[in-house]
């Protein structure tokens, strides 16, 4: 990427920027003492304490409060009613309970004050001097009064807490919400910003969120799953961040694609990792089969590529996994015994005739008539803009239009999805695509056709080869599972958790001919 990759940084309070992490604790287990104190007097009940070491991380830490209270009571085979969040903190319910700690937490801060991570201010400062937008987000209501408290409000240019989620209705973490909505008020795409976090919940939100780097604050060493859980790198002081920002450090980024290991090269270390296991390959058509050109019509596959294909089927499982059309990529590879995956996933034919859609994208097509119409009337204007309708996706190809009015067509798109929430918007090469705004893409249908076939067990390696950002998606989804070889074509402009590099589809077909010459 660019000198400016990273244009943003998402934080959460608690943990992160403030010590409110050992308050809210506290609150937590002076509550949920009480209450079950009071209960295994009432009930007879045997009266186990609430664990600050365990309870606290697996159950209520990053999590809205009142989720957290019922996560909670879950754990012990407690059922109370929600109620609601104006009940009396005496009020036995899930809000009541919840008010009670919230009410405790105050008292707390009233009385001790508001500590922060002064490591955390003095990157946060640094940030915002080289012109990072900051952001803090936090699932507490409180989260306005502690920044006040501790004179940190004018550090941050957006905030985003548990009453700003409610207004929105947000859901809280797991969930990307929260940092996806931090994202799109920054005005930054979720690839261009990092979050950091130090609660599982947290790590596990910024990587469903996709976004450009995910950071697990562990500062007592005490949470060793944040890797495990998709944190991109795990820290104890924001000082080790101090250069991620900075321009070697960016550009070191934009060249990760160049000091990736070529897969030609490390040819035969590929061939000894899959030597005595099966592999199945998955494989995109645009720019990795086929030269990207400038009307999709024209990216003809070769007949020497599709021989080869041929002699992989032979050999291995084969898919192709494309944004084009199921019907339109299988017509452009015109080969039975393979199986196909179009528009990014949604629509899947497995060799022996099985045939998946995805039941939630198919409510989502009158959205995307209508979005389609827009498009043809607000973009008919502009030359160069080529709108290719798929079932389940708009294609806005810009490669043939000026430069100068690349603003103007994205301000168009966008203008058109505000208008149609179900959709979301991802960029490729010389590409805008309107698709469902659901949690699938080409990761998922890897995996979906690695269970379909019988093929998600340890001595089968998947690899999957593709030159686009929609690519990367089953690029991280073999990586998070630490499972299988992921392989870029082309230089890619954002950052990629690719294995290996193939310059370009002539390399691709090296590559292919060098598989078949395995034994």
């Amino acid at each position: 990427m660019s000198n400016n990759s990273y244009k943003a940084a998402i934080l959460d309070l608690d943990g992160v920027i403030t010590q409110t992490a050992r308050q809210h604790a506290k609150a937590w287990k002076q509550m949920f003492d009480k209450y079950l104190q009071q209960r295994s007097q009432n009930n007879s009940e045997n009266y186990q304490p609430f664990d600050i070491d365990t309870d606290y991380r697996k159950y209520v830490d990053g999590k809205p409060r009142y989720d957290g209270v019922e996560s909670f009571l879950t754990s012990r085979g407690i059922n109370l009613p929600k109620g609601d969040p104006n009940d009396s903190p005496e009020t036995e319910t899930i809000c009541g309970l919840g008010n009670r700690k919230n009410q405790l937490f105050l008292q707390l801060m009233d009385r001790e004050g508001v500590d922060i991570y002064q490591d955390t201010i003095s990157q946060v400062r640094q940030w915002r001097e080289q012109g990072i937008k900051t952001a803090v987000i936090s699932s507490s209501r409180n989260c306005g009064n502690i920044l006040e408290a501790a004179e940190l409000t004018h550090l941050f240019d957006v905030k985003i807490d548990g009453v700003d989620s409610q207004e929105l209705n947000l859901e809280g973490k797991p969930a990307p919400d929260v940092f996806l909505e931090a994202a799109r008020q920054l005005d930054v795409e979720p690839k261009q910003a990092i979050v950091i976090e130090d609660a599982v919940a947290g790590v596990q939100a910024g990587r469903a969120g996709k976004f450009g780097l995910v950071v697990g604050v562990d500062r007592e060493g005490a949470n060793p799953s944040m890797r495990e859980q998709g944190a991109d790198v795990v820290i104890q002081d924001l000082g080790e961040l101090d250069d991620i920002f900075s321009p070697e450090k960016q550009h070191s980024a934009s060249s990760a694609g160049s000091s990736l290991p070529s897969a030609l090269e490390k040819f035969d270390a590929i061939a000894k990792h899959l030597s005595n296991r099966q592999l199945a390959l998955f494989i995109d058509y645009d720019g990795t089969l086929t030269p990207i050109v400038n009307r999709p019509e024209d990216a003809i596959l070769s007949d020497e590529m599709r021989s080869l294909l041929t002699q992989l089927t032979e050999r291995f499982p084969v898919a192709i996994i494309s944004g084009r059309d199921l019907a339109d990529v299988r017509k452009m590879v015109s080969l039975d015994h393979l199986h196909y995956a179009g528009s990014h996933g949604f629509d899947i034919l497995s060799a022996d005739g099985t045939h998946q859609q995805q039941e939630e994208a198919k409510s989502t097509l009158p959205e995307l008539d209508e979005a389609e119409q827009k498009l043809r009337d607000r973009l008919n204007s502009i030359e160069g803009v080529n709108i290719e309708r798929k079932r389940f996706a708009i294609a806005i190809h810009y490669r043939q239009a000026t430069e100068s009015a690349v603003k103007q067509i994205e301000q168009i798109v966008d203008s058109i999805l505000e208008e149609h929430p179900q959709l979301s918007k991802q960029k490729g090469k010389k590409i805008f695509e309107l698709k469902p705004n659901i949690n699938w893409d080409k990761g998922k249908a890897v995996f979906w056709l690695l269970d379909r076939l019988n093929l998600n067990k340890p001595d089968v390696i998947p690899i999957y080869i593709g030159d686009d950002t929609t690519d990367e998606d089953a690029i991280h989804a073999l990586h998070d599972q630490n499972k299988g070889i992921g392989i870029r074509v082309g230089l890619p402009e954002e950052p990629t958790q690719a294995d290996y590099l193939l310059r370009d589809p002539d390399e691709v077909k090296q590559f292919f001919q060098a598989l078949c010459s395995t034994e």
